[in-house]
């Protein structure tokens, strides 16, 4: 069984898509590890509601310090994650040509001109100039649909274009034919970008789009009826897995009338057994089901740093375990890559559906409270049970159990993919064998 489903995960290596997909992704990672980084660094430690920075007292820093230091981090963070749709464009877009043997140069700078034409805000007329652009679309979180247009940019150029041969390709007279014969890809591609744009500025369209992720969020996290919970989640998730979501900002809910209300009652009476919404959404998700952030990533870690010595994953995993644990995944999720890989799709997306079944059920017999208490941001997956029955030791034991229950849990599918990357890595080499024989 375990055999077949490792030859079917390399048959689909073989397309042309997927092989430009797992190019693109492992070459904007060291992008995504930065400002994952950054933006660990600056909500736990330099933000007052900070896990660290309330851990670690780092209030005694002057202001003035501490708002060059968020300037800094902040700015790391949009120049990194913030535009990853322009950098992950030029990368599809430039292996999509180059594996057919044309220029990929000019096929990379045509992608990020359609993507910020796609994405550009048309306001009113004015006399002052300003850029203005759908930061859904330049950001991560469009990744899959970034990914199809730099694919599908690579694919005109090598429909449109001649084969680019040689070495000398930048003298004077390649250059001069290069940039010529990319005058037709480069028109259908404005064009292309334009009517998108004309479509995505329609207020009602791009609302209903940009607002779906957050409604299902919503749905997750407010509502007190768990079967709505399970399949917001589910949904969050496959959208996550899709490269469609917001996986790297912290979606801990502490607000909302029903939250408040838990809160209160647990105020009142100094503990957080029996509150009014046992089975409130943003408390099974945030407590039982965020360890490392969504898809329980913190397990995958710890299951690849297990079973996989001296591999790609394993490399990554050692890379990106501190952002995980403080529950900043993305550059976990594009490094090894979880988006768009087939083989942790079911432990991504019904992993924490399992948790918040069991965390129901533990909370049905009066095995541990609710949690009902805020925590910090940035506070490490298996203590926000703990923290958010303010240090109820049951509930730490039940989240530790849980997290090794997930770990094994994602061990088969590691060893699994392991077994994938060897097959690749050798398939890659015989072809570069060939060729350097040829």
């Amino acid at each position: 069984m375990h055999e077949k489903i490792i030859n079917r995960i390399i048959a689909l290596h073989h397309y042309s898509f997927v092989r430009i997909t797992r190019q693109t992704l492992i070459m904007i990672f060291p992008i995504v590890f930065i400002g994952t980084m950054a933006k660990m660094i600056l909500k736990t430690v330099f933000k007052p509601d900070g896990f660290i920075y309330n851990v670690a007292f780092l209030d005694v820093i002057p202001q003035s310090v501490l708002q060059i230091i968020q300037f800094v981090l902040t700015s790391i963070g949009q120049l990194t994650l913030g535009i990853l749709g322009v950098y992950t464009a030029y990368m599809a877009a430039k292996f999509t040509a180059k594996l057919y043997r044309r220029d990929g140069k000019f096929a990379g700078i045509t992608a990020i001109l359609t993507l910020l034409l796609m994405s550009y805000r048309y306001g009113k007329m004015s006399s002052s100039f300003s850029l203005n652009f759908y930061q859904r679309l330049l950001s991560g979180n469009s990744l899959l649909l970034v990914l199809l247009l730099g694919y599908g940019i690579g694919q005109l150029y090598r429909l449109l274009t001649p084969p680019k041969y040689g070495e000398n390709t930048n003298s004077l007279p390649l250059l001069q034919e290069r940039a010529f014969s990319s005058m037709g890809p480069i028109i259908i591609s404005v064009i292309f970008g334009v009517a998108v744009a004309i479509f995505l500025n329609s207020n009602t369209i791009y609302h209903a789009w940009s607002t779906s992720y957050s409604s299902l969020v919503g749905v997750a996290q407010e509502h007190r009826q768990l079967w709505l919970t399970l399949l917001a989640s589910i949904g969050i998730t496959t959208m996550d897995w899709l490269g469609l979501g917001v996986p790297y900002n912290s979606m801990a809910l502490m607000s909302g009338e029903s939250f408040t209300a838990n809160l209160n009652y647990a105020l009142a009476h100094g503990t957080p057994w029996n509150v009014p919404y046992k089975y409130l959404g943003s408390s099974l998700y945030n407590s039982f089901a965020n360890f490392g952030g969504d898809g329980l990533i913190l397990a995958l870690i710890v299951a690849i740093l297990l079973t996989s010595n001296g591999s790609y994953m394993h490399r990554v995993a050692r890379w990106t375990a501190l952002p995980t644990l403080f529950n900043f995944n993305y550059a976990t999720m594009v490094g090894l890559p979880i988006v768009f890989n087939p083989l942790f799709f079911i432990p991504f997306t019904f992993l924490p559906i399992v948790n918040i079944l069991l965390a129901s059920f533990a909370i049905a017999i009066h095995l541990i409270p609710s949690t009902p208490y805020p925590v910090l941001q940035g506070t490490p997956g298996p203590l926000l049970g703990f923290l958010g029955t303010n240090g109820n030791w049951g509930t730490l034991i039940f989240a530790l159990v849980l997290l090794l229950l997930d770990i094994i849990a994602y061990i088969p599918f590691v060893k699994m993919a392991l077994a994938v990357e060897r097959r690749l890595m050798l398939e890659e080499q015989e072809v570069a064998g060939h060729e350097k024989n040829s």
